[in-house]
């Protein structure tokens, strides 16, 4: 029997957490948080310890969220996956590792979320 795993949703936009939610609650195997504020972010991060944190890292602020649960010594070795928008269209690519972090570029389809947070959490099969 697997359990589930706990993913941790940071972004401003409740539209896109609920949109990225309600995907992973459907696969069966996620049990979801989200945090719209940043200053919040650290201490829910703490609090609910979770397998996956998936931020949007688009803005300074949400640089500095990713640095403080990076470093934290409690959250250090869970794995952060950045959802960005920061490249232009014509250099997008829809995921990779930079600088250390897993991420994906947007525009980016729900299905390749599912997918990436499935390989990293479970494996490749």
């Amino acid at each position: 029997m697997k359990f589930q795993k706990k993913i941790l949703l940071i972004d401003h936009e409740p539209g896109v957490t609920r949109l990225i939610r309600r995907a992973l609650e459907r696969a069966g195997k996620y049990v979801i948080r989200e945090e719209h504020d940043d200053n919040l972010a650290l201490n829910a991060a703490r609090w609910f310890q979770p397998d996956l944190i998936l931020v949007d890292s688009a803005g300074p602020t949400q640089k500095s969220v990713e640095r403080q649960i990076c470093s934290d010594a409690g959250l250090k070795d869970t794995p952060v996956l950045s959802l960005t928008s920061l490249r232009p269209e014509s250099q997008m690519v829809s995921g990779g590792i930079l600088s250390g972090y897993s991420f994906f570029a947007a525009p980016i389809k729900v299905e390749e979320v599912l997918r990436g947070v499935d390989e990293l959490l479970f494996g490749k099969d």
